[in-house]
């Protein structure tokens, strides 16, 4: 058991210092030297829980996929107005993006690195971004079909386009984010629901809403 703790803290070492690396310069810049140094490991060690570094980059980005997924289950499960739990899961999402070495080095790498499964005779590799912004959009979808259900959407809003319209500022942000590492920032978030709000929810109720 405490060999299997020791191995499994070497793995979790491994893999931080390869998205604070990834993050940092890319994936093509990246070094399995750099990266063993910055973990405190032997590059045996390394290789022994990643053979190589495409296998570092397909552990991150599985990791990065995993801490967003975290995150919106978390909202489709929050009590209190979906359209809330959607607002407040924005700004967490940009909030991981910031403050977050795993969740950046994931978009980073989802732009940059190679899947095994691009190779044809390959493995198949982690979900690539494509497969991350469908679920998230599911999630936007949900919510909004809640928030409609409860009342809280304007008649006639078309759920379909609204989803669609605040993922893709969502996927914005992300992109923006892989070149700056304070964005996105709390008051952009803020200034979308701003202009978006009044397109979704009567203005009587708009004050009850946390932007």
């Amino acid at each position: 058991m405490v060999k299997q703790e020791r191995a499994g803290r070497t793995r979790q070492a491994v893999l931080l210092a390869a998205a604070e690396t990834f993050a940092q310069v890319g994936f093509e810049a990246a070094s399995l030297v750099d990266i063993s140094r910055r973990a405190g490991v032997s590059k045996g060690a390394l290789y022994f829980h990643f053979v190589s570094k495409q296998a570092l980059a397909d552990g991150v980005r599985c990791a990065s996929g995993r801490e967003v997924g975290s995150a919106a289950l978390r909202a489709l499960r929050a009590d209190g107005p979906a359209l809330q739990g959607l607002i407040d899961f924005s700004h967490e999402l940009a909030r991981m993006l910031r403050e977050d070495v795993v969740v950046r080095a994931g978009v980073r790498l989802g732009r940059q690195a190679p899947r095994r499964d691009d190779a044809p005779d390959g493995p198949p590799g982690p979900p690539g971004p494509d497969a991350t912004w469908r679920s998230l959009t599911a999630v936007v979808h949900r919510l909004l079909d809640r928030a409609a259900d409860a009342g809280e959407l304007c008649s006639g809003v078309d759920r379909r386009a609204a989803a669609e319209l605040l993922t893709a500022v969502a996927a914005g942000q992300v992109l923006l984010a892989g070149e700056e590492a304070d964005r996105p920032r709390p008051e952009a978030v803020r200034r979308v629901w701003t202009a978006a709000l009044p397109a979704l929810v009567a203005a009587e109720d708009r004050a009850g809403y946390r932007v």
